[in-house]
């Protein structure tokens, strides 16, 4: 292994990707756990814990993060980086007030963050 790809793995494998589980039944009736993260197709692993299976998951995200490096392809960034910089976009081509935003999200709770600041960037525009 390529110890500088490996390096840039592991880091790059530390951002804040989605997690989801699920427990599964197996052809021979018994249950596991799968972790895997949306972000990062075919990136799954299993374990008899909820906890194992994140656990494993990390270890084969640095792999499948490594292997994409190693064949030049770039890495997909992790959702919520992805949506703040989607956010951050918005808001900068607005003319609203980010503080007039929030204290409408804070008296506004019924609504979602993202609804809201969705509404006021396309009514600002």
């Amino acid at each position: 292994m390529n110890n500088a790809l490996l390096q840039q793995a592991e880091q790059l494998a530390q951002r804040r990707y989605t997690t989801l589980t699920s427990r599964e039944e197996l052809s021979d009736g018994s249950y596991v756990f799968v972790a895997y993260n949306p972000e990062l197709p075919g990136c799954k692993s299993d374990g008899e814990t909820p906890e194992e299976a994140k656990a494993n998951l990390a270890n084969a995200r640095i792999d499948y993060i490594y292997f994409l490096l190693e064949d030049g392809l770039s890495v997909p960034e992790p959702a919520s980086q992805a949506l703040d910089r989607e956010m951050t976009i918005n808001v900068q081509t607005s003319t609203f007030s980010f503080a007039e935003g929030m204290i409408s999200i804070v008296d506004e709770s019924s609504h979602s963050f993202l609804e809201l600041l969705e509404d006021k960037a396309t009514t600002s525009l």
